[in-house]
């Protein structure tokens, strides 16, 4: 009888948790997580243990919560949350599991778009290198763009956990030092084992900075990684820079 009544108890809890949220207007995005798995429970009638689910995604003008039930008889269903712009509940319903494609698409989302904001660069160019699973539910992704690469660890559910910028050593080419010197020579009327390259920084997205000098002069070589030169400023030199 006390079974009976204590299952009756939580049945009816579940069920004001489920009233509760579906009245809500506005539910914050850091708490869409929990607010999801408290609908799942109630919904289907699972206890929140046996419930996981993944990090608010925003999708088609709202955010999307998907979630999986761990039943006892070993089978899994998936689930989906959706709220909207403003956090306003609109749904939850049952859905196919997602394949292993699915979840790597997922992660690539994830990562490019923290790597975007980091990085201040747009979504579209950042190219995700490699995955390697490093867990039994951690990821770690390589992702890169013009300027930086860097290592982002999530979970299946879409957390990162760890995201590291490494910049980038370029090599400068050849045909880029060759052009400022050869630019030099011609300007300040001088032999090209006149002039010596002081430094030769990359600047982003095929763009180089050379800074070039002989004995009375001193320049900054902008240059393209093509060999155009976009500027050559020229001034006398007053000691070493």
């Amino acid at each position: 009888m006390k079974d009976y009544m204590m299952k009756h108890l939580g049945s009816i809890f579940f069920m004001l948790v489920a009233v509760t949220t579906l009245n809500a207007r506005h539910v914050p995005k850091k708490v869409m997580y929990h607010y999801c798995t408290e609908v799942a429970s109630a919904q289907y009638g699972a206890p929140l243990k046996a419930i996981s689910a993944n990090m608010p995604l925003y999708r088609n003008r709202g955010f999307v919560v998907e979630g999986r039930i761990d039943r006892r008889n070993g089978r899994n269903e998936h689930f989906v949350c959706r709220f909207d712009d403003y956090g306003k509940f609109n749904f939850i319903k049952k859905r196919a599991p997602v394949r292993s494609s699915g979840i790597e698409k997922r992660l690539k989302r994830v990562c490019r778009s923290e790597a975007s904001v980091r990085w201040r660069t747009p979504v579209r160019q950042i190219d995700v290198t490699n995955i390697k699973k490093i867990g039994r539910y951690r990821y770690e992704l390589t992702l890169e763009n013009v300027d930086n690469t860097g290592v982002c660890q999530v979970n299946k559910n879409g957390y990162v956990s760890r995201f590291q910028t490494l910049s980038k050593r370029r090599h400068i080419p050849r045909i880029v030092q060759d052009r400022c010197v050869r630019k030099a020579a011609s300007r300040w009327n001088v032999p090209l084992s006149y002039i010596d390259i002081d430094r030769a920084n990359y600047l982003g997205r095929g763009r180089y900075d050379i800074k070039v000098s002989s004995d009375d002069y001193a320049a900054d070589c902008g240059i393209r990684a093509n060999g155009v030169i976009e500027h050559f400023n020229t001034r006398r030199r007053r000691g070493r820079w």
